[in-house]
């Protein structure tokens, strides 16, 4: 009976210690589990709402210019772009969240020099088609122009060579032409001496004629 009695108390005694075990356990992970916090996203927010959002959470905020490291003065002129942990991460209460900043001036400056630079792109992309027509046009234009000098080129030197043929053709000394000596005068003293040489009748103009044939002055000598 003794033993009996014994046993039930050990065994009593084993339940409530592992109870105890398993209680404890519990409200360890329990607790664990209250300490943790979800990181949120503060991607692109000020790191004034960013850093009221996060010590919110219970947690630390160290921020840090990572473009230029000027001194952060006024959370409200900064934007967050960079954050770790990252958004999602589980970790503990008091955790220290590192976020890089950029000046809100100079994220203007770059967004303002974007925009600039996709409006040229938009810009160059619709001149495109005039420029080529333009830059045709001015093609075009060379080669007429090209052709007509070279046409103006080929002119001068046919006009060239021909005129260095002729200046040869003229250096050439043509042979001297020999003229037939002058006819004889003719002269007759009357017009039986023309009749006799059957050069009757004389006209005037032609050798033999003279006044003193030509009574009636009619420029026909000895026509009878």
């Amino acid at each position: 009976m003794k033993k009996t009695l014994t046993l039930i108390v050990l065994t009593g005694l084993m339940l409530t210690g592992c109870s105890g075990k398993q209680a404890s356990s519990t409200s360890t992970t329990v607790a664990v589990v209250a300490d943790a916090v979800t990181v949120p996203g503060v991607l692109s927010l000020t790191l004034d709402k960013a850093t009221e959002q996060l010590e919110g959470l219970g947690l630390k905020v160290e921020a840090a210019d990572t473009a230029d490291g000027k001194t952060i003065i006024s959370k409200k002129n900064w934007q967050v772009t960079s954050q770790d942990p990252t958004e999602g991460a589980q970790v503990a209460k008091g955790s220290t969240v590192h976020l890089g900043v950029k000046n809100l001036e100079k994220v203007a400056a770059e967004k303002a020099a974007a925009e600039k630079v996709a409006a040229d792109k938009v810009a160059a992309a619709a001149a495109a088609p005039e420029a080529a027509a333009a830059a045709k046009v001015v093609a075009d234009r060379a080669a007429a122009e090209k052709a007509a000098a070279d046409q103006a080129a080929a002119q001068q030197v046919a006009a060239q060579k021909a005129a260095e043929a002729a200046a040869q053709q003229a250096a050439v000394k043509p042979a001297p032409v020999v003229q037939a000596p002058a006819p004889a005068a003719v002269s007759y003293a009357n017009c039986a001496a023309v009749r006799a040489a059957g050069a009757a009748p004389i006209y005037a103009g032609t050798p033999g004629y003279g006044k003193h044939l030509d009574r009636d002055g009619d420029g026909v000598a000895c026509e009878k």
